[in-house]
């Protein structure tokens, strides 16, 4: 799998879920551009522009980070995290804490934490996000 392609799917339970601020970064990444991306060996970042035309959250600061991943390869479970600054989606982090970060990720398992693992990032597993518990820590 391609690196753009796992960020793809990555971002999508990311900001899965019935919220409108959810909602909102979801717009925001259909708009956005990949500004810059930076590998290291233990994971990427992937910076994002917004254009300034597209609606923002009313929340200066959200960091969404309750999705893992276990990645072919990997010594550790790849921690993924959303970074939003003024109200507009900023970065997508992913690294693990030992070994190297596949140059293809290939997706073996996913999960929320409080969830089961899936076997992929699917229908199923973004069913079970508990959105409400996500955004209540951050307001």
């Amino acid at each position: 799998m391609r690196l753009e392609e796992f960020e793809r799917q990555v971002m999508a339970a990311l900001l899965a879920g019935d919220d409108p601020v959810l909602a909102t970064l979801r717009e925001q990444y259909a708009a956005a551009t990949v500004r810059d991306r930076e590998r290291t060996e233990s994971g990427v970042v992937t910076l994002f522009d917004v254009p300034s035309n597209v609606p923002v959250i009313a929340r200066k600061l959200l960091h969404l980070d309750d999705l893992q991943v276990q990645l072919a390869g990997a010594a550790t479970p790849v921690e993924t995290s959303v970074h939003v600054h003024n109200g507009r989606l900023r970065a997508l982090e992913c690294f693990v804490y030992d070994g190297a970060f596949p140059e293809s990720p290939e997706i073996e398992s996913a999960w929320y934490y409080g969830t089961a693992k899936f076997d992929a990032i699917t229908p199923e597993l973004l069913a079970e996000r508990d959105v409400e518990e996500l955004l209540e820590d951050d307001e």
